[in-house]
């Protein structure tokens, strides 16, 4: 019997079984001091009872930081109402999908939590590995995890089996703080085209943050949106374009791309697999075009969660061990595969104009056959760099013209990095790329100044 599947995402905590998302909803809930039950779902009154909602248990939970009983009290009840409408079948086992920010403290106390709720769990299941071994890209991945209040990205290899190796977190950024910068944005136009701030005003920002998702959609795919709010017999509405969504959204953007440039070998061609809430959001795939030739992966939420539901995994022999899977066999869920879409980025950057020069303190040189950059590169067509500088080597790196294209070859100990990626022996460069070699190092742009 395959699993029932938990995911333990704090922006969709999702239930699946036999492939079928059941449910996915954003971990916000009602913590007790009102009316209503602890653990009740309140993304739908977020913004007009915030100091009886809590967002922020699962992650601490979750995080490797010390964690309160008020906590795994709200995660709890979470739980217990989420599968009090999705119940366990008699005899059902379950699996549990582990976002990247899992701790093994974590760990442990989620597995008390659901033994206490008379879950059978065999085991866990690392989200980011689980979801790539069911897209089975042709290529290395990374994977995007959104949380409310943090980012992750997870590298997974994929080469007929799929094996976690890595991932970075930061908790500057998640879906609430980009929400916060587009109902900032929104307000700020509002009041400047209607003197009315829907900020101010509990109900009128509950309705906004309710169309957030419809307007973003609306303006990345149609260019505009108009937001608007009722407030009694009034009606205030402000138009909106895609630019300046994108431009509320850029200290998100900057820090997603951020960790994949962390986690990315540099110029290597890879599947970046991110949640649809995300990869649809305005001025996002423009600023993901500098990964030339990765595939963009858009996945639905609970999509980790459905595809641990149609693995073959085997029942815990003691109910007091379980395991963490981060290696699974690649096997494509036809099921699955429906659910997303896929595209190669970078087109406009691969065929553009080639690079014919590189910029260094002023000047420009010209790139002809091969260059070389170093303390002392021994070559007629060089770049020579001063001594004492660190982490630069004699001959340190080469630019070679091959074909239509500019390879760098990297020939250093200290290693080359290409638009704050490290280079894996060589890449291929686009014009606008930016070298880095040296700690703090020294910078190196490339220039196309062909007639």
């Amino acid at each position: 019997m395959k699993p029932l599947a938990l995911e333990l995402n704090d922006r969709a905590l999702s239930i699946a079984r036999d492939g079928r998302i059941l449910s996915a909803a954003p971990s916000a809930i009602f913590d007790g001091s009102n009316s209503q039950p602890a653990g009740a779902n309140a993304w739908h009154v977020l913004r007009q009872q915030p100091t009886s909602i809590s967002t922020r248990h699962l992650g601490a939970v979750a995080g490797q930081g010390e964690h309160s009983a008020r906590s795994l009290a709200l995660l709890s009840a979470e739980l217990a109402q989420r599968l009090d409408a999705q119940k366990p079948d008699a005899g059902e086992r379950v699996w549990i999908a582990a976002p990247a920010r899992i701790h093994a403290n974590g760990l442990g106390d989620v597995l008390g939590i659901a033994r206490s709720l008379g879950l059978a769990v065999d085991g866990f299941v690392d989200s980011a590995a689980v979801t790539v071994a069911a897209l089975r890209p042709e290529r290395n991945a990374l994977v995007l995890e959104l949380g409310l209040h943090h980012l992750a990205v997870t590298a997974v290899d994929s080469n007929g089996q799929t094996r976690r190796r890595r991932a970075v977190i930061s908790e500057r950024a998640g879906l609430i703080e980009l929400y916060d910068g587009w109902l900032d944005l929104i307000s700020a136009a509002m009041v400047k085209r209607t003197r009315f701030d829907p900020l101010h005003n509990a109900a009128s920002e509950q309705q906004l943050f309710d169309a957030l998702p419809s307007l973003a959609l609306e303006a990345a795919t149609a260019g505009s949106t108009t937001a608007h709010v009722a407030v009694g017999d009034g009606r205030f509405d402000v138009p909106l374009s895609r630019d300046q969504f994108a431009a509320a959204a850029q200290p998100m953007y900057r820090e997603i791309l951020r960790l994949l440039h962390a986690l990315r070998p540099a110029g290597a061609a890879v599947a970046l697999a991110m949640p649809q809430a995300i990869a649809t959001a305005p001025g996002l795939r423009e600023a993901l075009q500098s990964f030339v030739d990765c595939e963009l992966i858009a996945i639905p939420d609970g999509f980790a969660a459905a595809a641990t539901s149609l693995l073959d995994l085997p029942q815990a022999a003691d109910e007091q061990a379980v395991r963490l899977l981060r290696r699974l066999p690649s096997s494509v869920q036809p099921a699955l595969a429906a659910l997303v879409t896929r595209e190669i980025l970078g087109g406009q950057r691969a065929g553009g104009p080639i690079v014919s020069h590189v910029l260094f303190e002023g000047k420009a040189y010209m790139l002809n056959h091969a260059l070389v950059i170093g303390r002392t590169p021994d070559s007629p067509e060089s770049i020579q760099l001063p001594e004492g500088l660190a982490g630069v080597s004699r001959r340190h790196c080469t630019l070679v013209r091959d074909g239509g294209e500019i390879v760098l070859v990297d020939h250093s100990n200290f290693g080359t990095i290409v638009n704050g990626e490290r280079v894996s022996e060589r890449v291929r460069l686009h014009a606008g790329d930016r070298i880095r070699i040296g700690e703090p190092g020294v910078e190196f742009s490339l220039l196309s100044l062909n007639a």
